[in-house]
């Protein structure tokens, strides 16, 4: 492979995946809406191309003479966003850049779909057998989207695999932040007891597992990348703590107490216009499981990750300390 093109390149998987490719000599491009994100790391390093995956119109010669595309581009709910907001992004959007790599003749295309298009789990892990469930409006956009490239690319026989990460934390991560502050400040609480799972991943060992995925034969297939193994909320929460060197979290609020807040919370932000500090998807990823096997991505593709969760953990909170974001 002598080049790649990668979408959301300013996002935080996008600029990883950038950074770790141009270390092994390839060519990069990006597709990206507003060049100006661009990291400046980046910048002299990558070939730009500006375009809006929700037109393809603005995509010009993006596509033409690369090897192989990664779409990482996307958006996360917001509260009160449209659905048919979402849609454009993660279903049509994702429709255009596929359409516009087949047109081109690239010959391998990884689709970044998210390990929640499962929804909430009801039992502590699952592997890629478990059928989705999504509830909320991002997980179900990009389950749709999920399922729509592999039935084109199936009927065309086009060499596509989607890959699901799952909780993806690591240094320069801006996403997770708040989390870490809380813990810091001693305002974080469980909702609910805290034995709920998640499942977290190591940016270094994400990239890895998504270029596994790119070098592999496999096609017409989704796999699930992520850490070594699920923890609980608890575990997850005591390992930043660990890290920040502060007391470990104990307060649980009930399940049915927050989503009453959450209403009201929701409520006053629909009125003022304000982000709700707590909203009833947000309490879904906090007290429900989200855990995965990864052996399907062992067997198939080779991924091995290596960062285990305190080391992660640690890594992340020196690079916030370095930043003085904490």
């Amino acid at each position: 492979m002598n080049k790649l093109l990668i979408t959301g390149g300013t996002g935080y998987i996008g600029r990883n995946l950038a950074e770790f490719y141009l270390k092994q000599g390839i060519s990069v491009r990006l597709l990206v809406r507003d060049p100006q994100k661009v990291a400046q790391t980046l910048k002299d390093r990558c070939e730009l191309y500006q375009g809006d995956i929700t037109e393809p119109a603005t995509f010009g010669n993006a596509f033409n003479g690369v090897d192989a595309v990664i779409h990482s581009a996307g958006q996360l709910g917001r509260f009160r966003m449209p659905y048919k907001e979402l849609y454009a992004i993660n279903v049509a959007g994702t429709l255009n850049v596929l359409h516009a790599a087949m047109t081109a003749n690239v010959s391998r295309f990884i689709h970044l779909s998210a390990g929640g298009v499962t929804g909430p789990l009801k039992q502590s892990f699952v592997d890629e057998t478990y059928p989705p469930a999504p509830v909320t409006d991002y997980e179900r956009t990009k389950w749709e989207a999920e399922k729509q490239v592999l039935e084109i690319a199936r009927s065309k026989d086009y060499n596509l695999l989607v890959l699901r990460p799952t909780f993806t934390y690591g240094a320069g991560d801006p996403h997770k932040l708040k989390l870490f502050k809380a813990i810091k400040r001693g305002q974080f609480f469980f909702i609910g007891n805290g034995k709920s799972t998640v499942h977290p991943v190591y940016i270094d060992d994400l990239i890895r597992g998504i270029d596994a995925g790119l070098k592999s034969d496999v096609h017409h297939d989704s796999i699930i990348i992520g850490g070594s193994r699920a923890v609980t909320k608890r575990e997850l929460a005591s390992s930043i703590a660990a890290a920040l060197k502060v007391k470990q979290p104990k307060l649980m609020v009930p399940v049915w107490f927050c989503r009453l807040a959450a209403v009201g919370f929701e409520l006053l932000g629909t009125l003022t216009g304000l982000e709700p500090p707590l909203t009833r998807s947000r309490i879904l990823a906090l007290s429900e499981n989200w855990g995965y096997s990864i052996e399907k991505a062992r067997r198939l593709i080779g991924y091995i990750p290596t960062v285990e969760l305190q080391e992660g953990i640690e890594k992340t909170t020196l690079w916030y300390h370095q930043q003085r974001w904490l």
